[in-house]
């Protein structure tokens, strides 16, 4: 079993349960030693057109700016002082990368101590695009593109669900499958990931999102033999908790076990090094 975890949310997303004391007395519960708490960041208006605001705004619901200043942040202080000694707390953002938010990523950095890359969405052309479901083999090379312009900027210590892309991935042909652009861009995540030295996350709660499907949409093992391939990439396990209790479950333990069978070293810490 794992014991730290840098992959959770608050109440504060709107779609996750629990405050901060909430998911350390879980974590201190099950001896872990470092808990990374690591909510939405707040979706700017300034990031997309008024339109996109209006659909994409509307589906993550993400925290606002001032709850993010005025409440977020303070808990995570209040919680740091309160355990010091007993857990190793850190705070953080899961953030999108635009091409418009990287001043807003640099300027959120300096206020945590690390920063998740979570690519929800993505450039494609002049638009947003979703990452659960406009994914196919002209627009994941966006997605891609997303991803390495993000862990460019030095700003991220993990690449979380990079392996999103196949949620609903559709080839040529209209049907599920990994194909030659899905390797291909696989790889490039992978090596730019080794190149930028950002963690790639295998994340635990896919398995909870593929709970009505006959196979698991993310992790994807395709993606994931690709990456035993690179000895040198760095992974880690991430809850990507919603509420306390997913910080210990069995989707926990089913990654654990995905990752023992396909030999993929995983690391017990994260490294702040972004």
């Amino acid at each position: 079993m794992i014991h730290a975890n840098y992959h959770s949310h608050l109440v504060y997303c709107n779609h996750a349960i629990g405050h901060a004391e909430d998911y350390i007395e879980v974590a201190l519960a099950h001896h872990f030693r470092e808990l990374g708490i690591s909510d939405h960041a707040p979706l700017l208006p300034c990031f997309m057109s008024a339109k996109e605001y209006e659909r994409f705004g509307k589906r993550y619901n993400t925290m606002t700016l001032d709850t993010a200043l005025t409440k977020y942040l303070p808990e995570l202080e209040a919680a740091k002082k309160k355990y010091e000694g007993k857990i190793k707390i850190l705070s953080a953002f899961e953030i999108e990368y635009f091409s418009t938010s990287e001043f807003f990523a640099r300027h959120l950095r300096k206020k945590v101590d690390y920063l998740n890359l979570g690519i929800h969405m993505f450039e494609h052309k002049d638009s947003i695009l979703n990452s659960y479901s406009d994914v196919n083999p002209i627009t994941i090379y966006s997605y891609l593109e997303a991803c390495v312009r993000g862990m460019k900027t030095g700003l991220f210590n993990t690449l979380v669900h990079p392996d999103l892309f196949m949620y609903r991935y559709k080839d040529k042909n209209g049907k599920r499958s990994f194909d030659e652009h899905c390797q291909y861009v696989s790889e490039k995540i992978i090596e730019a990931a080794i190149e930028n030295d950002v963690y790639l996350e295998l994340n635990a709660n896919g398995i909870n999102n593929s709970r009505f499907s006959p196979e698991w949409l993310y992790p994807y093992k395709a993606f994931w033999e690709i990456a035993k391939g690179y000895p040198e990439l760095k992974i880690i396990i991430g809850a990507d908790a919603h509420t306390p209790d997913a910080l210990v479950c069995d989707y926990i333990t089913q990654t654990e076990e995905f990752a023992r069978k396909l030999g993929l070293s995983i690391c017990d810490t994260m490294e702040v090094k972004h």
